[in-house]
């Protein structure tokens, strides 16, 4: 409910205008769904951070190592912390858009859409351990259970990035929040943590030793190898970012959950409702009760 008056409040009425009239409405509406959407893409990037780093853990402990301390602290300090408080500040569209936005964290569609991030995710980090295994000039570890492999600095590349690259394509804009440019926190770290990844995946084994220490990595002397991973990164990002922008938002993909789900009822009690009121009310005519008073206001000129 909302308040038309700041003299009274009500329990009933958790806003308050100050405009005495509901011009209000469509402003309050627009907040609303621009704050459940970012609830709903701040939700899904961390369970799909969370689950998509316990599948490269996993992958490395099959072969015999891990990440290191400083590597986990570069991912949650440097790039998970400011990029998930960042992602909360786009504001909301100025048009309303005639479909509301998802109402459940368990939704079909929030669920099949988690579900095939982590697939995709997983399988080009698999692609990626391929690629390494493939190249003449590999060759297993000779000391396990340390971080300094060639797998580690492999998954570390496409987790920092594969981080950055869901903060991008879970942060949509139209048509419940403005564009992703208009966030300029956000926009900003992009610009900071982006430059630094690519250092990291294409820096040459001389450059900066000491940085390579610090975050216990192992790095490729092979410039095509590098190049090839960040091609593989940047497809990642691109093939994400179609379908979370382009499939999982768009009409016929709730059509086709709903034909999937055999959906043929709604579920929620208030449609049973309104399905069953007549459809002439409200009534849109004058009242018989007030024909006789319309014409004197309206000649009035009160309305």
């Amino acid at each position: 409910g909302i308040s038309l008056s700041e003299a009274e409040a009500s329990v009933a009425s958790p806003f308050t205008s100050k405009v005495p009239n509901i011009t209000c409405v469509p402003h309050l509406l627009a907040e609303g769904r621009a704050a459940l959407t970012t609830s709903f893409s701040v939700f899904k990037y961390m369970a799909l951070y969370s689950l998509i780093l316990f599948a490269s853990v996993s992958m490395l402990y099959w072969h015999f190592t891990f990440l290191g301390d400083q590597q986990y602290l570069y991912g949650d300090l440097v790039i998970i912390l400011f990029l998930s408080f960042a992602m909360g500040i786009t504001g909301p569209y100025s048009q309303l858009a005639k479909r509301r936005p998802p109402g459940s964290l368990a939704g079909v569609n929030v669920l099949v859409s988690m579900a095939i991030h982590i697939i995709l995710a997983v399988l080009f980090q698999v692609f990626a351990l391929l690629y390494l295994h493939s190249r003449a000039w590999y060759k297993p570890a000779a000391v396990i259970n340390r971080p300094e492999t060639d797998e580690t600095t492999v998954i570390f590349f496409f987790l920092i990035c594969q981080y950055v690259s869901l903060s991008v394509t879970l942060s949509t804009g139209p048509p419940y929040r403005k564009p992703l440019y208009t966030n300029v926190i956000f926009v900003l770290c992009l610009l900071v943590i982006v430059p630094c990844n690519v250092y990291i995946a294409l820096a040459p084994a001389d450059w900066a030793p000491g940085l390579w220490k610090l975050l216990q990595m192992r790095p490729f002397s092979y410039l095509l190898f590098r190049v090839g991973i960040l091609e593989l990164i940047i497809l990642y990002f691109i093939l994400t970012y179609l379908l979370e922008s382009y499939v999982f938002h768009s009409s016929w993909w709730h059509t086709s959950l709903r034909v999937i789900r055999c959906k043929k009822k709604p579920f929620n009690k208030y449609k049973h409702i309104l399905a069953t009121m007549d459809p002439q009310w409200p009534p849109l005519e004058k009242s018989k009760l007030l024909e006789g008073v319309w014409p004197q206001v309206e000649k009035k000129g009160s309305i």
